[in-house]
């Protein structure tokens, strides 16, 4: 079966698309330049500020550092949360399970 990855986007990351508007940025036409604000939209909720050159886009969006952690910090923090909770033996089990039933490969009963 075929996986399907779908991008979607997250307040934060409509947050980093609207400071890149109003910086001038046309995200609507340049689909590199959304496409790179979304994924450093997803690095930043995953790995947090440090995963990007944060002074440059903080500069490239012409806000502050600071104003990027912020208006990361809620989905960075459910992040973790989740990651938290994966980790744990029973739930990590759990949702190698559920991949192998969503995506099996091509052996019996999606294990290798």
């Amino acid at each position: 079966m075929d996986r399907e990855f779908t991008i979607r986007d997250t307040d934060f990351t409509r947050w980093l698309l609207n400071q890149a508007r109003a910086a001038g940025w046309d995200v609507d036409g340049d689909q590199d330049a959304r496409n790179t604000l979304r994924l450093s939209a997803a690095l930043i909720r995953t790995s947090g500020v440090a995963a990007v050159d944060a002074p440059k886009l903080a500069e490239a969006l012409g806000v502050s550092v600071a104003e990027i952690e912020q208006a990361a910090a809620r989905e960075l923090g459910e992040n973790k949360a989740a990651a938290q909770l994966l980790d744990r033996p029973d739930v990590a089990e759990l949702d190698a399970h559920l991949d192998s039933v969503a995506w099996p490969d091509d052996t019996e009963g999606g294990r290798a």
